[in-house]
């Protein structure tokens, strides 16, 4: 009951937001992450010439509206948290809403960007570059639909749930996540995009 009173006052002491669970693995998974990064940049460096020459096939600009989808979901995800911590349950499904629109338009950019690179005849195989490409934007675009399923829990549930330390509780855990994502994809959007471009 303590625990209830300190998630659903917000005149209380402060509660940081999520589980332990949720931090655990969110480190854990950028473990993974960087470990990809760091060999990714190793093997820049060893085959420079082909990485750049690679990477002008790619539209950054493309990108850029992913990017910004996702910092505006992002956006949306944090006062879903916070319509949730005051039990404003139609805020939450309407922020919560934002947010899963948002995520849409990502996955329906990359499906658009991966659909145009194999009409072109490139692959995971064509090169070391596209290797790396497909493997790390195709696990983060898998994240975002992970993502985007507990956004949708969460959206469902909010009606009967908002208010609760619980929901409270699940909440925060699926915006760390999505947080999570979207700095994810902040690290991945100059890395592959930008470098030696701009």
């Amino acid at each position: 009951m303590a625990e209830n009173d300190r998630r659903e006052n917000p005149d209380g002491p402060h509660v940081g937001p999520g589980t332990n669970g949720i931090w655990t693995f969110v480190f854990i998974d950028m473990i993974v992450f960087l470990m990809f990064f760091l060999v990714y940049l190793t093997e820049r460096h060893r085959l420079h010439d082909v990485f750049v020459e690679a990477q002008h096939r790619l539209t950054p600009w493309v990108a850029l509206l992913s990017t910004l989808a996702l910092l505006t979901s992002s956006w949306c995800m944090a006062e879903a948290v916070h319509a949730a911590r005051r039990n404003a349950p139609a805020a939450v499904r309407n922020w919560l809403t934002c947010a899963l629109l948002l995520g849409a338009f990502f996955i329906a950019n990359k499906f658009i960007e991966y659909g145009g690179k194999f009409a072109d005849g490139i692959t995971p195989a064509t090169n070391g570059f596209f290797t790396f490409y497909f493997l790390i934007t195709g696990l983060h675009f898998l994240h975002v639909c992970g993502g985007m399923v507990f956004i949708g829990h969460c959206r469902a549930s909010a009606a009967a749930e908002a208010g609760t330390a619980s929901y409270t509780s699940k909440i925060e855990n699926v915006g760390l996540f999505w947080h999570f994502v979207d700095i994810l994809w902040l690290f991945i959007f100059p890395m592959l995009y930008l470098t030696e471009v701009l």
